[in-house]
């Protein structure tokens, strides 16, 4: 795996960070899910540990929640 990937397929947009050196060194994903219909984005983010073994969390985001994203990260990167 590169260290640094982007895909973005039908309903799904996977990143996935290979070696992150502010955590354990080990790969992490980060993948949105969008269900058509559904009011909210899936969110499942995945820390693959020093065992190999993966770890996931979930978390759903609303149209509010991605639109103060979207500010947040749209001044990140104005800023730069």
């Amino acid at each position: 795996m590169k260290q640094h990937e982007i895909n973005c397929q039908d309903h799904w947009l996977h990143i996935k960070y290979n070696g992150e050196d502010r955590d354990d060194g080990c790969a992490n994903e980060l993948s949105i899910y969008r269900i058509p219909g559904d009011p909210e984005l899936q969110l499942l983010l995945s820390n693959i540990d020093l065992t190999n073994r993966s770890h996931d969390n979930t978390f759903a985001l609303t149209r509010e929640d991605a639109r103060a994203l979207v500010a947040y990260l749209q001044d990140w990167l104005d800023r730069e």
